[in-house]
């Protein structure tokens, strides 16, 4: 069972990026790329261990989606942006191990819930 949701509408995008819009993980991938395919698990098992937070993991293909990849001015891959109330809070760029990407998603639910600076950073 896939626990990342795939992205497959513009529709889906403008949603994330409304205002008030949910905290979201975006994985910009390619089916050709070796370092998404190498992070691929990680992001999978970070979805299945988030599932019950109030983030979401989702993956777009560019090669699919090559407009939407051009909005967001995606360069490289893998890609990952972080949102939260339709704006990008942060960029990672490259493929991360399991730890960095949990160690994001805690983040950006811990920024969705409200807390201040300090408790993000020192929990």
């Amino acid at each position: 069972m896939a626990y990342a949701h795939e992205i497959t509408s513009k529709a889906e995008i403008d949603e994330i990026m409304k205002e008030g819009g949910p905290a979201v993980m975006i994985d910009f991938w390619a089916a050709w790329c070796g370092p998404c395919r190498m992070m691929a698990p990680h992001f999978e098992a970070v979805a299945e261990a988030m599932a019950d937070e109030p983030v979401k993991l989702m993956k777009l293909d560019t090669e699919t989606y090559a407009q939407i990849a051009q909005a967001f001015n995606v360069r490289s891959l893998p890609t990952i942006l972080l949102i939260h109330d339709g704006k990008v809070q942060d960029v990672l760029i490259g493929a991360k191990d399991a730890g960095t990407l949990k160690k994001k998603a805690e983040w950006l639910v811990s920024k969705a819930r409200g807390d201040g600076f300090f408790k993000r950073i020192f929990g």
